[in-house]
């Protein structure tokens, strides 16, 4: 696909953003074919320390260095918002007013552009200026309570998925917004996507009240089913006994992701001996979840973890190696779509989207260029 074809080609987007979740927003964008100047401040974009993160999301677009505390500075700047047609900016709310680049002065410079402010709880609220990163977010919206350790205790997601999270909802907003025309403002707070997410499935999925259901109440039954019911709503899917990881022969794990499908189920009780379990219906198969997963975990104990993968493939089990983020690079599905490049490096997720060739800019390695075309000329040249 040429770089004309591409769906944003030609959309000019400026970016203020640093370390996530706006860069790799903006990366995205790019990936679809939009020119992306980033703005980065005389020490640089801080997650220029952390390599390879940095050119993994910055691939694609252009580096100018200003200050924008400095007056100097204020003209480029100007010139700047008139030739962007989105602007993404990452700071906390208030700081782009204090920097006169809030969204009235901008619309003011060029009233039909997009402007998208990312930041960990929006503009509105009374945790507007508080403070926080990813951890604090997955928190608040109910991600620690989901996941807890072995010991019961408030776990995390090791992926930053309320960063993320608001990556996507940022590439969708500012799609959106251009697809209706003329300017707008973009509000995306982190905790509101990763806040959605738990929502849908925190509160979406109740396998304890369809437990609860069959059980029954009275005080007998309440005391010893409460354990039952609170694990079944805090672990989900994982309840299951035919959903999880399980270590292999070879201590290496796979994970076998079946849900409701009693095709799947009966396949796998006949290969793991498990006949008479074959009938159980899907309450019963839950509500048996924490006895019945240790001997599914046994049997599974008892066979190489690609003998099982073949075997699973067989009977059409639905089942995966846990691999490595290095292995998954490499895997042959991966490698058939062209995910990946030489270094296992992913290109964008999005349908239709590019690989960027170019490398992440150096820091200010665009000033003089941009800048130079922005003085008595309509746009900046394009890579």
């Amino acid at each position: 696909m040429t770089d004309e074809a591409l769906p944003l080609a030609g959309l000019k987007v400026l970016d203020f953003s640093q370390n996530l979740p706006g860069p790799y927003a903006t990366f995205l964008l790019s990936c679809w074919g939009a020119d992306v100047v980033k703005v980065e401040p005389p020490k640089g974009d801080p997650g220029r320390f952390m390599e390879p993160f940095f050119s993994m999301v910055n691939r694609g677009k252009r580096s100018v260095v200003l200050d924008l505390r400095d007056a100097e500075s204020r003209p480029h700047v100007e010139a700047l918002v008139r030739w962007a047609d989105v602007l993404v900016e990452g700071f906390r709310p208030g700081v782009m007013e204090r920097l006169e680049l809030d969204y009235p002065r901008a619309k003011a410079l060029n009233p039909d552009l997009v402007y998208c402010s990312i930041s960990a709880f929006g503009q509105e609220g009374p945790y507007r200026t508080h403070p926080g990163h990813d951890l604090n977010l997955q928190s608040l919206a109910g991600v620690s309570h989901l996941e807890r350790d072995g010991k019961g205790e408030p776990g995390y997601s090791m992926l930053p998925i309320a960063d993320l999270s608001s990556s996507l909802l940022a590439v969708s907003g500012i799609c959106a917004a251009r697809a209706k025309g003329g300017g707008a403002y973009l509000d995306v707070a982190m905790a509101d996507g990763v806040l959605s997410w738990v929502n849908v499935w925190g509160l979406g999925v109740d396998l304890a009240g369809g437990a609860k259901k069959q059980l029954g109440s009275g005080l007998l039954v309440d005391a010893i089913t409460r354990p039952l019911l609170e694990f079944l709503a805090r672990a989900k899917l994982y309840a299951m006994p035919h959903y999880g990881v399980f270590r292999c022969a070879d201590d290496r794990w796979i994970s076998v992701g079946i849900v409701a499908e009693g095709h799947f189920w009966k396949a796998l009780c006949e290969e793991l001996a498990l006949g008479p379990m074959k009938k159980l219906p899907l309450a019963a198969r839950i509500a048996a979840g924490p006895a019945l997963k240790p001997v599914v975990a046994r049997r599974l104990r008892g066979r190489a973890c690609d003998e099982w993968l073949r075997r699973f493939e067989e009977i059409g089990v639905p089942a995966s190696a846990v691999l490595s983020p290095e292995e998954a690079a490499g895997h042959p599905q991966v490698c058939a779509r062209g995910l990946a490049d030489a270094r296992g490096w992913m290109k964008s997720p999005l349908p239709g989207a590019v690989h960027p060739d170019t490398p992440a800019p150096k820091r200010g390695e665009h000033t003089d260029a941009i800048l130079a075309a922005l003085t008595g000329e309509a746009a900046a040249p394009t890579l």
